[in-house]
């Protein structure tokens, strides 16, 4: 009764440590007060992510499209001063002393390259003028096609020379028209002379060339080549992106040559990106997102159109400096959330232990209890009602300590009784038969050998009537059986082979006492037939499955199977063994069918290793019986 009812508590108390374990108060607290502090704060972070790339996308689209239009505005009117400088050549067009007027006579007098110029010469006083009408002009060219005349003007330098190999430029459909040509490193136009190297340089320029048309018909009677340096319309062009980051800007003309980059290694190249082809698909101004490997951004575009010129300006502004500010402010608030968190954590780690520690505390005597120590003290000195529910659970437990002790010794006694009873019951058919043996050994005349067998008697008689022990090592049980087998041989000679294989781990392993011997007493009592044929018994040990493994087989005669049925129907009942043992009518009729033995060694594995301990009975063939007995190996902390 008591080990039921205290079976029943070990068993409450092992689900209300699962149950809790597996729904720790602690981890709860934790996880619930971080989700509450984590999630709105992470939340806020991210809607404010979102909310500030968003509006600095629409903010960044309006700026750069807004500058983008200011800055073509300027570079149109830069290019219209320039265009409107060119077309001073028409300024006399009806004066006789005018260089149009020159240039018209031209073409019914071709001019000769071997006049030098003078201070008073036509084209000298003209070009020296539009060089002093702008800074930016590094130098200008006017050739005359019907004397095949390059005049160019360079850094206060004046040069003629007939130049017959030079080709009036034209534009893309190959028409004279004036048109602006992209930004290239500097030419002399074809001309053969030499200048001072401290008075040119190679350096870009861009050109504006302008054919000079008899009016009002298009005969090109001269064409105006204008070079201008890259300096203004660089800085136009700087205004229109940030120089520190990695914002790109372009101008390509509408055959995709570049009028200016911020890479410079650009000149004198076509515009060649994978969004290409999507950009000359569009018209007027605008934007769209590109992303790829080479760039992830929003590219601004620009078309202007002038009568010398159809220009594109490009604008490319990737993410990471789109967004720059949005990350940093993202930065500031998250180490600002961390800090938060921190203390957050802090605190609640803090106030999880506080209110966890008790539950962890009555937990461990939970363990302790389940153990088997039903006095461990329990260390909980708080007020509030975990407090109470502890000090309500040692009171009961020690209560329950109480009363099993009670039982348990009672029930502790009356199994001791048992056990002396079961010892006294083994038959003493082997020690006459022992004592017949030694007997005949002595009338031998065999001294020695007499000696080791009494001696061998004596230590098994020793052991047997030892009645203080009722656990032994499995080792000494093994040396119990081995003795008896040896003096069994000086009876049987050489009718009686044994063979043994124990497993080292097993010999420290308790059993209960007189356990193999019972077994194997067995097999000489209804199993050994005699005669002509050798009897061999085996015994083994190993660890199978947290199991002892003993297997005991011989080749003598067997059971019926019909009585073999019945043994282990014995062997495997519930039935309370050392109540049946006791009751003399059905003792009476286990130890007329020969399984008194198996019946006391099956009693006493389950008093003292429980219900899980079994034998099991099979038949060899040819012929024998294999008797397999099947000891639980105790848990740590279970108290077995």
């Amino acid at each position: 009764m008591a080990e039921k009812f205290r079976a029943v508590i070990f068993k409450q108390l092992t689900e209300a440590k699962i149950l809790m374990i597996r729904n720790s108060i602690r981890k709860k607290l934790i996880f619930f007060l971080l989700a509450a502090t984590i999630i709105p704060i992470g939340a806020s972070i991210a809607v404010s992510n979102l909310y500030t790339k968003s509006s600095v996308t629409d903010a960044t689209i309006n700026e750069n499209s807004s500058r983008l239009e200011l800055g073509k505005n300027n570079i149109v009117s830069y290019f219209n001063t320039i265009n409107q400088l060119s077309l001073s050549v028409y300024g006399g067009i009806n004066a006789a002393d005018s260089l149009y007027t020159y240039l018209e006579k031209s073409i019914t007098k071709p001019v000769s390259s071997n006049v030098i110029a003078t201070s008073h010469d036509l084209v000298y006083l003209h070009l020296f003028s539009l060089s002093q009408a702008s800074k930016d002009i590094y130098q200008l060219h006017l050739f005359i096609p019907s004397g095949s005349q390059s005049n160019l003007w360079i850094n206060g330098f004046f040069r003629r020379e007939y130049n017959p190999g030079y080709k009036v430029p034209l534009d893309r459909e190959g028409e004279a028209n004036p048109f602006i040509e992209p930004t290239h490193m500097n030419t002399q136009y074809g001309m053969q002379f030499s200048l001072p190297e401290s008075k040119t340089t190679k350096e870009p320029v861009i050109t504006l060339h302008r054919p000079i048309y008899m009016t009002p018909t298009k005969t090109v009677i001269a064409m105006l080549s204008v070079d201008l340096k890259m300096d203004s319309f660089n800085r136009i062009c700087e205004q229109l992106y940030n120089q520190n980051g990695r914002e790109r800007l372009a101008i390509t003309d509408d055959a995709g040559s570049y009028l200016y980059s911020s890479e410079h290694t650009d000149y004198g190249k076509k515009l060649n990106q994978n969004w290409s082809t999507k950009l000359a698909q569009t018209s007027g101004r605008g934007h769209f997102v590109w992303k790829d490997d080479l760039f992830s951004g929003i590219i601004f575009y620009d078309h202007l159109e002038t009568p010398y010129m159809k220009a594109t300006i490009i604008k490319q502004i990737p993410y990471s400096d789109l967004y720059s500010t949005a990350t940093t402010l993202t930065r500031i608030n998250t180490l600002i959330a961390a800090g938060f968190l921190l203390i957050a954590l802090i605190g609640t780690v803090f106030i999880s232990f506080q209110l966890t520690e008790p539950i962890k505390r009555l937990i461990g005597y939970m363990n302790r209890v389940q153990a088997g120590n039903l006095s461990a003290p329990l260390e909980v000195r708080n007020t509030d009602e975990i407090g109470l529910l502890a000090r309500k659970m040692q009171s009961m437990m020690e209560t329950i300590d109480q009363l099993i002790l009670q039982e348990y010794r009672l029930e502790l006694a009356n199994k001791t009784n048992q056990l002396k009873a079961l010892q006294a019951q083994i038959n003493p058919h082997f020690l006459y038969n022992a004592m017949q043996s030694i007997g005949t050994q002595a009338l031998q005349g065999n001294a020695h050998k007499t000696y080791s067998l009494i001696t061998l008697l004596a230590k098994m008689m020793r052991y047997s009537m030892t009645t203080e022990e009722t656990e032994v090592r499995l080792e000494r049980e093994v040396q119990h059986v081995l003795a008896y087998l040896d003096l069994q041989k000086e009876r049987f000679g050489e009718q009686l082979h044994v063979e043994t294989s124990f497993a080292p781990e097993t010999m420290n392993i308790m059993v209960p006492k007189m356990l193999l011997q019972p077994i194997v007493e067995n097999y000489f009592k209804h199993g050994y037939t005699g005669g002509v044929q050798t009897g061999e018994i085996t015994i083994t040990s190993a660890i199978q499955d947290e199991m002892l493994v003993l297997e005991i087989m011989d080749n003598g005669k067997g059971i019926e199977s019909e009585e073999l049925a019945r043994l282990a129907e014995m062997l495997t009942s519930e039935q309370d063994v050392i109540l049946t043992l006791n009751d003399e009518a059905e003792a009476s009729v286990i130890d007329k069918s020969g399984s008194i033995g198996l019946m006391n060694v099956i009693a006493r594995l389950r008093l003292y290793n429980g219900q899980d301990a079994q034998i099991k009975l099979d038949k060899r063939l040819p012929a024998g019986l294999s008797v397999t007995v099947l000891i639980p190996l105790a848990k740590e902390g279970t108290g077995q």
